[in-house]
């Protein structure tokens, strides 16, 4: 049976964070070494302040990750982040940190990251530089999923729609295999904006990603005349409510850090039972894996 099929960007589709990219880019596009370093520092400061916030915030949280038992707690959590969210991003904005990019830059910077980091040795940490490297697996997956007639989308907090298309060029060449919820950075000043579908409202969380998926479902659903089946991939705590919400949630985790994964400890705390791909029974709602090869390996989606 054909399915909506739902990826998080950043440490699903791809093996790492990339907002640092996305910066790396800009600062790089800024023409002299001085304005650059400029940049540079501007970032850092943005940066600095966006990590010093968070840990203020989750110290001062009660209750604590500890306590938090209950999904509903965690949830309440998760949303209050968005005043952390909201501040950097007015900083980003204030700044004009992204200013005076074009989509088309943007989509190009997603090609050449890409480019880049399939070109670095295979233990590459993948957390430096201009460098992206899609997880393993996923080009096999996509091309799998299409021929069995599944549709695809991508709901992301990512800054660039722009420069996702750019990444995932080689799976959607003409920008309409994938249905997305990306929010975008206008030219010239640089503000954010959410998608078009969500009223321009700026994804930051995970009840926002959430509300990006059900705006899929609910047109899905239109579209054919009956619920298709629903199935996200996700690697962070801000993917939690649509990997709940999907008929199927598959954790992504990168390779050796199963107990790293912040995801992965919230989803057992909060009684969920997470078993890795190979261990999955029928009826199971939630596993993990590594990469998409597993997944596939596992005859998980049947």
């Amino acid at each position: 049976m054909a399915r909506l099929i739902v990826f998080d960007f950043d440490g699903t589709v791809t093996q790492q964070d990339t907002i640092n990219v996305l910066a790396q880019f800009a600062i790089s596009s800024r023409g002299s070494a001085c304005t650059q370093q400029e940049a540079s520092e501007k970032w850092k400061r943005i940066v600095d302040l966006y990590v010093a916030d968070y840990a203020k915030h989750k110290e001062s949280y009660v209750p604590k990750a500890e306590d938090r038992r209950q999904l509903a707690q965690e949830l309440a959590y998760l949303e209050s982040l968005r005043t952390v969210e909201l501040s950097s991003a007015g900083r980003v904005v204030s700044t004009g940190f992204f200013a005076s990019l074009k989509n088309e830059q943007w989509e190009g910077f997603g090609r050449e990251a890409r480019r880049i980091g399939e070109g670095r040795s295979p233990d590459w940490d993948g957390h430096k530089g201009k460098a992206v490297r899609v997880r393993k697996g996923f080009s096999g997956f996509v091309q799998q999923a299409k021929a069995r007639g599944d549709k695809l989308g991508i709901v992301s907090v990512n800054w660039s729609r722009a420069f996702v298309e750019g990444v995932i060029q080689p799976e959607d060449p003409h920008r309409s295999e994938f249905v997305k919820r990306v929010n975008e950075i206008k030219w010239p000043g640089g503000q954010l904006e959410g998608p078009e579908e969500m009223g321009g409202k700026v994804m930051m969380t995970a009840r926002d990603k959430l509300e990006g998926f059900e705006t899929m479902l609910l047109k899905e659903a239109a579209e054919e005349g009956k619920k298709r089946g629903s199935v996200y991939f996700g690697d962070s705590v801000t993917d939690l409510e649509c990997l709940l919400r999907a008929d199927m949630g598959i954790v992504v985790v990168n390779e050796g850090e199963e107990e790293k994964s912040m995801l992965l400890e919230t989803l057992e705390r909060l009684g969920f039972e997470v078993p890795h791909v190979s261990e999955s029974r029928e009826g199971m709602k939630l596993v993990w894996a590594k990469d998409f090869e597993e997944v596939l390996g596992n005859n998980v989606l049947g």
